[in-house]
């Protein structure tokens, strides 16, 4: 019996062998998996896409029940994240003073523990290496498909809007085939409040006076 079906939906039924709706649209898009799905050309958009409509993996009803039962096992598990293509990179300003560069390597350090994941490489807009471009290019070597780009910036100047993503957007043009996610600065996530009033605190039970 069919169940989770919107009938309703203009484009019913997209794909043979369809069991459910729920992940319409398929939350694993692009998987770049060649045996659910394949490159083709978009007239409409001038570039390379990724087409799955011959793929009805995500409509199984196993399969979504499966990924429900991992979502409620691990609420906050970031299931895209497991994949073997996804790479991070977290990316600084630089700066000519090379131990002020080592503490963005503790950092990723310190997130690749925390998520699990090895493919989080660290990248410095200047004064530094490697730059994104380069770690860009080691993360697609490596096999990667996805690539998400965290500016670890305090504040949403020029760097954040206007020269990291035209870097991106060069990249993009280099490796059409690759998605890129652009993630908001560190300055703007309401986090960093938490983490100024954890500071404070422990500084002053530390007795940290001078």
């Amino acid at each position: 019996m069919l169940r989770r079906i919107n009938m309703a939906c203009k484009f019913f039924p997209c794909h043979t062998g369809l069991e459910d709706c729920t992940f319409c649209y398929c939350p694993f898009y692009p998987c770049l998996d060649e045996k659910k799905g394949e490159s083709v050309y978009s007239v409409k958009n001038k570039k390379g896409v990724w087409s799955c409509e011959s793929c009805s993996w995500i409509h199984k009803r196993k399969v979504v029940d499966d990924i429900f039962g991992l979502i409620r096992k691990n609420k906050h598990e970031r299931l895209y994240l497991k994949s073997d293509k996804t790479g991070i990179i977290v990316l600084s300003h630089g700066s000519k003073l090379k131990k002020a560069n080592a503490s963005l390597n503790k950092i990723v350090r310190a997130v690749r523990q925390k998520t699990g994941l090895d493919r989080i490489v660290p990248a410095y807009l200047q004064s530094y290496k490697p730059d994104l471009g380069k770690s860009i290019k080691g993360l697609i070597a490596k096999g990667d498909r996805m690539i998400i780009i965290v500016p670890f910036f305090l504040f949403n100047g020029n760097h954040v809007t206007r020269d990291i993503p035209r870097i991106i957007e060069k990249e993009k043009e280099i490796y059409p085939d690759v998605k890129f996610v652009y993630t908001k600065n560190m300055g703007a996530d309401k986090r960093v409040a938490d983490i100024i009033s954890d500071m404070v605190e422990d500084a002053v039970q530390n007795g940290n006076t001078y």
